[in-house]
């Protein structure tokens, strides 16, 4: 391994050679032992991954843990009691309120259908009063 491939890795896999493959950090750190270019690569990495580590927020554990206990009451209070909008869309959605409404809505339009078109209704003229005429061969598009 030269320089510039284990600079090439080590941007690819990182500073921690246990987590590359065995054969690549073996022959890494037997350039490492070697090269005073590849230990001065390693090295302004490793300062590169510190600056970055140095702007990450720290928190703090309890108040981590406070943020999680918080978070969870809220959820449980939410659940105990859901809006009005949340009950209306749970019982829209169960299967049984849903096949009552499209059965009343079958039974309405069918209620409808029946009381305006009824073909025994006596319609013999149209609202003008000109005599309305059906033949057998009368064919609708």
């Amino acid at each position: 391994m030269n320089n510039k491939a284990f600079e090439s890795l080590l941007d690819r896999l990182g500073t921690d050679l246990g987590t590359w493959p065995s054969e690549q950090a073996e022959q890494a750190k037997t350039l490492l032992a070697a090269s005073e270019e590849a230990r001065a690569s390693l090295a302004a990495l490793l300062r590169v991954e510190s600056w970055i580590d140095a702007t990450r927020p720290r928190i703090d554990a309890s108040a981590l843990q406070a943020v999680m206990r918080r978070a969870l009451a809220d959820i449980a209070a939410r659940d105990a009691t859901p809006t009005l909008l949340e009950r209306f869309r749970q019982l829209l959605l169960a299967p049984l309120p849903r096949a009552a409404l499209a059965l009343t809505m079958a039974a309405i339009g069918f209620a409808v259908g029946i009381a305006t078109g009824s073909p025994t209704a006596q319609r013999s003229v149209d609202p003008s009063g000109n005599m309305i005429t059906a033949s057998i061969d009368d064919v609708v598009f």
